[in-house]
């Protein structure tokens, strides 16, 4: 059994490098850097010391090859990712000057597209967490095969933390959008979503109440950029301050943020129904570890590539352990 399995996309995203032709408007150069939300959190676990695995499609090329390559040497568990004739997923990424990223996407019928319901076995939900993002539910088999790893991560007693990563504009209509993601979120133990993640599944209407409504029973995790992050949930309401950072590429910011909230909650053995997850300092250590390694992804470009010398992050990780509990190796 793994501390955590992330499912989802696994794909390289290319940022510009270098300055800009005068007369061309797109970069001479580009670099690849790992990118697909459930594999940038379980890489930045996988750097705190907790036991990840990902589940995802890569092609049977050199790019599927050089990604499982860059997971596995990072400690993270690779044996359920799926290598299929696809293609491997690509994505552009430019920034602008606040380091804020607009994506060119390369991934029609790419790997971690193709990902089937067949492709997903029982071993796959053994986890004390199960991570998925709103980004699997997009097109109909893809939203298959994420039922299908809902329901194997239920049987292994997986607790499901569910990340809103809502692209309005990639969905046929507003409406299919919520409805999915409304169902999705009704399963889970913890929701982690952005403002801007809350107005466009709730067609601006107040976010909150979209989640009240949706999902009562969850804890929900609200973040606002360089503004405070909020714990809502059985404990009450806390605020964490954001850490003030120049912002270099936010693309990986959320994703690391997550990183340092599930390692605190394994940390704490803080799940639904123990003492310790209505503890409102669990919580405010988890978005105090969020914040750390959310300014350190922003630092560089690339959504893991400022996640080094993390010994500060795990210190605070470590102090909400049970003092007779011990990292397993």
């Amino acid at each position: 059994m793994v501390d955590v399995v992330c499912f989802g996309e696994i794909l390289w995203d290319l940022f510009e490098t270098g300055k800009r032709p005068r007369t061309d408007a797109i970069a001479r150069t580009f670099r690849r850097e790992l990118g697909g939300a459930p594999a940038n959190v379980a890489t930045g676990l996988a750097r705190l010391g907790v036991r990840a695995a990902v589940v995802g499609g890569v092609g049977r090329d050199r790019f599927g090859q050089a990604l499982v390559q860059h997971l596995a040497g990072d400690g993270v568990d690779v044996r359920f990712v799926v290598k299929l004739p696809s293609r491997t997923g690509l994505t552009f990424v430019v920034r602008d000057a606040r380091g804020e990223p607009e994506f060119l996407f390369y991934r029609h019928a790419s790997a971690d597209l193709s990902i089937r319901a067949a492709h997903v076995l029982p071993a796959m939900g053994r986890a004390r967490w199960a991570l998925v993002g709103s980004s699997t539910l997009m097109t109909r088999e893809l939203a298959r095969a994420t039922a299908r790893f809902l329901e194997v991560s239920e049987r292994g007693a997986a607790a499901l933390f569910v990340d809103l990563n809502v692209r309005a504009h990639l969905w046929p209509s507003r409406g299919v959008m919520e409805r999915a993601i409304a169902r999705l979120v009704r399963r889970a133990a913890v929701v982690k979503a952005s403002d801007a993640d809350l107005r466009a599944v709730s067609g601006g209407r107040r976010g909150l109440r979209w989640l009240e409504q949706h999902a009562p029973h969850a804890t929900w995790l609200i973040t606002r950029g360089a503004g405070p992050a909020s714990a809502i949930g059985p404990h009450g309401s806390v605020d964490v301050p954001a850490r003030r950072a120049r912002c270099v590429d936010a693309t990986g910011g959320g994703d690391a943020f997550i990183a340092g909230v599930l390692a605190t909650l394994l940390a704490a053995r803080a799940v639904p129904g123990a003492e310790v997850w209505a503890d409102a300092g669990t919580w405010r250590t988890a978005l105090r570890a969020g914040h750390m390694m959310g300014k350190k992804a922003v630092s560089r470009a690339g959504a893991v590539a400022g996640l080094v010398d993390l010994d500060p992050v795990r210190a605070v990780v470590a102090s909400v352990a049970p003092t007779a509990w011990r990292s397993p190796s």
